[in-house]
């Protein structure tokens, strides 16, 4: 009784800003997108990130087709949209032999969503305040997440328990994607942290530990390892000292927080008494064995999110490899490839470009990300977890953006 009207009341106020300052509205999009996934109000089920997702592609149509009638530059992001636009139309493809049309058809449209957050992002961030504006919010988007996984951590509530272990999941649904949300913050933040003015720094050592904590409680192994190799390649491309802090920092975690020791000690249990698997990692082997007998139609694959519907306990893949081919056939799983080809040069290109300062700190967190993000598709689902791509894609789209090659003359020193 109370929600519904504030969230209406909210989502007014949304539609005003879309209409009467278009970069206010996509960063407070930014700002609060992680915290929305909360919004669930029991038999109401308001879905708050379906309805923003919605509002952010019909303003941001609207607003794309003003820019281009004004004659606007290409967007510096625009090698990006061949790929993700291709994988798309696959995704699509798929649901003509999908055997839930309008189950695909809908997970198709949400992915569909990266395609306008990389247009729009790419023109948005044309000025130091548009980078302030947008690095600010995306920084800032964690500071709700962490309030809440606090709570969680003091014992009250919104927990996830697996494995005899209580994994916090902050405002996310589950544990693993708070954890995916969390590696790319401490990604960003530790990128950027050497190129900052000192009020900025004072603010950032506390927001990377609380984020450090907080990823630690999550208990998601994959995110561990992302954010270990995202720190190691930081480490390399800017500053070793990195290297020694994250050696230090791993003993000194194992010697204080046993439990982590409990989540990592299971991996040599191969089955435990129920003959069920003995960790996570040997269901993930058995499970892609399964996801992988679905593969009826190599072409056009068996339908977007098909995987979920055709096999019991609707589980995605846990692999985003095995998931896109399967789901899309051999034309998506090129589109996919092409489309991770298409980052790893970018990064490197920007890398190659930017000059020292905030500029190289941009393109290290892309570098870092990507890395971390690769890695950690390989036994999660981040194609289809819009909230981290949304925040991946901001990495991207500040890094892209901000180098002497895109636009000399606003270039910062």
């Amino acid at each position: 009784m109370v929600l519904i009207p504030v969230a209406v009341a909210l989502g007014l106020g949304i539609v005003a800003l879309a209409v009467t300052r278009f970069e206010l509205f996509v960063a407070s999009i930014l700002l609060v997108r992680a915290s929305l996934d909360a919004a669930d109000l029991g038999s109401t089920a308001l879905d708050a990130s379906g309805a923003i997702s919605v509002l952010f592609v019909a303003a941001s149509a609207i607003w794309l087709l003003a820019q281009r009638s004004e004659g606007a530059d290409p967007s510096p992001t625009a090698p990006l949209i061949p790929p993700v636009t291709a994988l798309f139309a696959c995704a699509l493809l798929s649901v003509t032999v999908s055997a839930h049309p309008l189950d695909s058809l809908f997970e198709v449209v949400r992915f569909g969503t990266l395609i306008v957050i990389v247009s729009v992002l790419g023109r948005l961030i044309r000025d130091a305040r548009g980078l302030r504006l947008i690095l600010l919010v995306a920084i800032g988007s964690s500071i709700v997440p962490i309030l809440v996984a606090a709570r969680q951590i003091m014992g009250e509530g919104g927990v996830f328990t697996a494995s005899g272990l209580d994994r916090i999941r902050g405002t996310f649904l589950h544990s693993n994607p708070f954890a995916a949300y969390l590696f790319l913050m401490i990604t960003l933040m530790v990128s950027i942290y050497p190129h900052v003015e000192r009020r900025w720094k004072l603010a950032l050592v506390p927001l990377t530990i609380a984020c450090g904590g907080c990823l630690i409680a999550t208990y998601s192994r994959g995110a561990w390892v992302a954010t270990v190799v995202a720190l190691v390649v930081i480490g390399l491309l800017q500053d070793r000292r990195i290297l020694w802090m994250l050696g230090g920092a791993i003993v000194v975690i194992a010697l204080a927080v046993p439990s982590v020791g409990v989540r990592l000690s299971d991996l040599s249990e191969s089955q435990k008494a129920t003959g069920a698997p003995g960790n996570s990692l040997i269901w993930r082997f058995e499970y892609w064995r399964e996801v992988l007998a679905l593969q009826d139609n190599p072409v056009l694959g068996i339908g977007f999110k098909e995987v979920e519907q055709s096999l019991t306990g609707a589980k995605a893949p846990h692999n985003d490899p095995i998931r896109i081919f399967v789901e899309t056939g051999i034309v998506g799983f090129a589109a996919y490839v092409w489309l991770l080809l298409t980052l790893g040069l970018q990064a490197r290109s920007t890398l190659r470009r930017a000059p020292p300062g905030i500029s190289r700190g941009l393109a290290v967190a892309f570098a870092a990300s990507f890395a971390g993000l690769l890695l950690l598709s390989l036994t999660a689902n981040v194609i289809t977890q819009l909230v981290i791509l949304w925040y991946f894609v901001t990495i991207v789209a500040l890094a892209m953006v901000w180098s002497p090659a895109s636009d000399p003359e606003t270039a910062p020193a």
